[in-house]
């Protein structure tokens, strides 16, 4: 039998967990709503144990694009939440009963986030920090407050929220709405898949002595890895690559560290740069934190490394589960074919797939 969502979440035994999506109407409020029901229902967790907040607004009455109906959180009693004064408000107005805990620092456009906790149940919409250093903190208050675990919703197309310094591991929501097709839905989800898999480095224990906060700098393992040098140009992606480039071809195995995000333009800067064929003894290696920083597609990365770059991370995001919503407004498509799709068109190491409205699943 396969397990339930809301026993791979409490087996991974973790504190925080994030629920991201790939795009609109992928199932990331019903897969929380879901998760939130079962934790409680199949007695892992009681309701005050459970914090729930997101990463910018979730849990809406109707979409901000499409305008159609959006499912809502209906937290239990004893849950824990982050969100707006004035969200607490429309609550309350519905219904729902909160005590106010604390207000947290910094603002969102719908105002200050506060931490409360559920007294009657209603309907909620959840309006979190909208950056990530004020979602740390969130995360921080709900545990004081008695969660033993915060879930984050995350925002549409963000993956920070999922970067091992903000949760522990993350549940990746996919569906019909991602692309035209279930063919291309699967393409899409394994580019995203891999990419949040990517491998992590060896020199985990080099990446973490240099403790430097410019954006690029380079050292070598095999001559003296305390010896560093920085890049000292214009943070340009055609300058930084250059920069690169000329280093793998003078230098014995470079590895890299990029503070911050490996965007498509320096990735495609790199490309250009790079010969098309390398020798075996050069090439190098480019350290990024986690893979929440990586912003090109998985066959852009497998080309440098083709042509002498691995991308590496030096932490790595646990992914506990796939869940996918054949729902899309534009098209029909059954739980069971999607999910045959997603398998097939997934490699064999993907986590398990489940839809938790149908309640099909593949491990």
């Amino acid at each position: 039998m396969s397990a339930s969502l809301a026993q791979l979440v409490t087996e991974a035994k973790i504190h925080n967990l994030s629920i991201i999506g790939l795009s609109k109407n992928v199932g990331k409020t019903t897969t929380t709503n879901h998760l939130l029901e079962t934790l409680v229902g199949e007695q892992y967790y009681r309701s005050d144990e459970l914090g729930l907040t997101s990463l910018g607004l979730d849990g809406e009455t109707t979409d901000a694009l499409t305008g159609l109906p959006k499912p809502r959180y209906v937290p239990q009693a004893g849950l824990l939440v982050a969100t707006t004064t004035e969200l607490l408000l429309r609550a309350e107005s519905e219904g729902t009963q909160v005590e106010r805990l604390l207000q947290l620092p910094g603002r969102t456009a719908l105002g200050p986030v506060i931490l409360a906790r559920i007294l009657r149940p209603g309907r909620v919409i959840i309006a979190g920090p909208t950056l990530l250093h004020d979602l740390h903190n969130a995360i921080d208050q709900l545990g004081r407050l008695g969660a033993r675990l915060s879930i984050v919703d995350g925002a549409i197309n963000r993956l920070g929220a999922a970067a091992p310094t903000i949760t522990d591991a993350c549940i990746v929501c996919t569906g019909a709405s991602a692309a035209a097709t279930p063919e291309l839905v699967a393409r899409r989800t394994a580019d995203i898949l891999r990419r949040l898999s990517t491998q992590k480095t060896q020199f985990v224990d080099a990446y973490r002595k240099h403790t430097s906060q410019e954006r690029l700098f380079m050292f070598t393992i095999d001559i003296d890895e305390n010896t560093i040098t920085h890049f000292e140009g214009n943070i340009e992606p055609l300058h930084e690559a250059g920069w690169i480039v000329k280093h793998i071809r003078t230098s014995q195995k470079p590895i890299f560290i990029l503070h911050g995000a490996f965007t498509e333009e320096l990735s495609q800067a790199l490309l250009a740069e790079l010969p098309k064929k390398f020798s075996p003894d050069c090439g190098g290696e480019l350290i990024v934190d986690d893979a929440t920083r990586i912003f090109c597609h998985l066959v852009v990365l497998q080309r440098l490394s083709e042509r002498g770059l691995d991308i590496r991370v030096a932490n790595s995001i646990q992914i506990l589960a796939l869940t996918a919503n054949p729902y899309t407004p534009e098209s029909l498509c059954s739980s069971q074919h999607l999910l045959d799709v997603l398998v097939k068109g997934l490699s064999s190491s993907c986590p398990p797939i489940i839809d938790v409205i149908s309640g099909y699943s593949y491990d």
